[in-house]
């Protein structure tokens, strides 16, 4: 199911084939609902004040809350016209990433590039995107050996937890019940500090061990 993270793939005869996969008793990985929840436009939702509130304690969407970069959908609410004010400066921009509502990586505008970008498009097509700010790791100094060849300088890294979650629709067909949650390893990958995609496929990137002391 590595295919339909993209919207072009979903023709109709794509849509046919979701809905099948969906409707069978087979299990998903994932679901079409876990994969929405991937979305940018999901993590921005959650994202909004009080929110999490829905779904968690007070307490809990406290701490989790805290995880959160800012995150700005580019409309016409207030929110959005204030996220419009720092995508276009030049000068407030260069602390964010433009980021497409889809699934996973790729296709992103960073930093000073995203005025140019916002102008060359329609003003229409601005909410299909996510102005999220830029998440600086420490740097250090390595070497690196990818597809690119040797690499020897300033680089940063970045750590991905994994999840695994199992669950099953109530009897009653309303919610779910969640037979298994939990932790289920971690990724570690690192790219030269003025790299901006991480990509380990397209050798941006190389897969790493932390040391930790």
């Amino acid at each position: 199911m590595r295919a339909g993270y993209d919207a072009n793939e979903y023709d109709s005869i794509g849509i046919e084939a979701r809905l099948q996969l969906e409707r069978s008793r087979a299990i998903k990985c994932p679901s079409i609902l876990s994969h929405l929840s991937t979305f940018k436009k999901v993590q921005q939702a959650l994202a909004e004040p009080g929110i999490l509130d829905r779904f968690l304690s007070s307490e809990q969407a406290s701490q989790i809350a805290k995880t959160f970069a800012p995150l700005y959908l580019i409309d016409t609410s207030d929110r959005g016209l204030h996220a419009r004010k720092l995508a276009l400066d030049r000068r407030t921009a260069v602390n964010y990433v433009l980021k497409p509502s889809l699934e996973g990586g790729g296709h992103n505008v960073y930093r000073d590039k995203i005025p140019g970008f916002l102008k060359s498009i329609p003003q229409s097509q601005w909410q299909n995107y996510i102005l999220m700010e830029i998440i600086n790791p420490p740097e250090q100094s390595n070497m690196l050996l990818s597809s690119q060849g040797l690499y020897s300088g300033p680089v940063v890294s970045e750590l991905g937890i994994f999840g695994a979650c199992f669950w099953k629709r109530n009897s009653n067909g309303i919610g779910v019940e969640v037979m298994e949650n939990k932790e289920a390893g971690f990724s570690f990958k690192t790219k030269r500090r003025e790299v901006d995609e991480m990509s380990v496929v397209k050798g941006y990137g190389c897969f790493d061990s932390p040391c930790l002391t």
